[in-house]
């Protein structure tokens, strides 16, 4: 029977039925509201010295919309007739680390609105001490209003040019570079010395049911479903399992072979040419890499017929 922690051939169990979804746990600890604070003032004095709460950035853009689209732009606070706006908080929420995000709201909503009143304090006590005027203000404005256009501009770009058609044909590409490799279905039965591999083996050799001797005798956790490890292709399995079972024929046995988990008798049960993955299991990927292709277009095209140099430090020019 099958050991607990025990491997198959591969270090782990190659069953898909035992691969564990990752659930997160959004339960807040006891000094959450400690840690939201000091989340909330890294990320609001960060803010302060890149002038990101000075304008919205382009992942506050996309949480004003979604709040527009998502129902009303309710009041949240007002401070000398100044309104804050659900809009606003959402913005502000958007650019948070994701375990703060994933908290619940009635907790992050308070605290957001505490550091976005307080903002608009400072902010009035700037303007009257004239701090608009100073350089260094302007500089800063500048330098987040060109980042904003740009991504701004991209975003569109990208919302446009990310169409279905683009992405199968992406797909289709993405198919024709990746021709299917050869699987394999095996089950085997694991032990501890070449002796009992050696018993075994003559056993189902001689007519013994291969399932039924693997949940017996099997030290490995397919014994469980009688050896059976699935379909696996080679890059998957340590190189004397693949060899010694990609040299049967399917319903053959296999003589004892030995990896570092011991001892198998390996029984070939079928052969194919992998699938290739639907569209959808590769979806994420090709979506950023469509994006990135989109980004990569508009730069080359912003080029074009542009004469640009560049200097080192010295101010001596570098040839590109």
């Amino acid at each position: 029977m099958a050991r607990p922690g025990q491997s198959d051939v591969n270090g782990v169990s190659v069953k898909k039925s035992q691969v564990l979804a990752d659930r997160r746990d959004t339960t807040a600890p006891p000094c959450f509201e400690t840690r939201l604070n000091e989340d909330l003032m890294t990320l609001s004095n960060v803010a302060r010295l890149s002038g990101a709460l000075a304008v919205v950035t382009f992942v506050g853009l996309a949480s004003v919309a979604a709040a527009q689209e998502s129902g009303p732009d309710r009041v949240r606070a007002i401070i000398a007739g100044e309104e804050i706006r659900q809009s606003d908080v959402d913005a502000f929420i958007g650019q948070l680390p994701d375990q703060v995000r994933a908290a619940p709201r009635e907790q992050i909503d308070p605290l957001v609105i505490n550091e976005l009143v307080n903002t608009r304090l400072v902010v009035k006590l700037a303007r009257a001490a004239g701090t608009e005027q100073d350089e260094t203000y302007k500089l800063q404005v500048e330098t987040a209003s060109l980042r904003i256009l740009q991504n701004v501009y991209l975003s569109s770009q990208i919302e446009s040019g990310l169409t279905e058609e683009r992405l199968k044909k992406l797909y289709d590409e993405f198919v024709a570079a990746n021709p299917p490799a050869e699987e394999l279905r095996a089950s085997h039965i694991l032990v501890e010395t070449k002796e009992s591999a050696l018993a075994i083996a003559a056993g189902v050799g001689g007519g013994a049911d291969f399932a039924e001797v693997a949940g017996r005798e099997s030290i490995g956790p397919s014994a469980s479903v009688g050896g059976d490890l699935g379909y696996f292709a080679k890059n998957v399995m340590r190189a004397p399992f693949w060899e010694a079972a990609v040299a049967l024929q399917v319903g053959a046995i296999s003589d004892p072979v030995q990896t570092q988990f011991g001892w198998h008798v390996i029984k070939l049960t079928d052969r194919r040419q992998a699938p290739p993955p639907a569209l959808d299991e590769v979806r994420e990927e090709l979506t950023q890499q469509l994006t990135n292709d989109i980004v990569q277009e508009v730069l080359v095209r912003a080029r074009e017929g542009v004469a640009i140099e560049t200097f080192d430090i010295d101010g001596n020019r570098i040839e590109n």
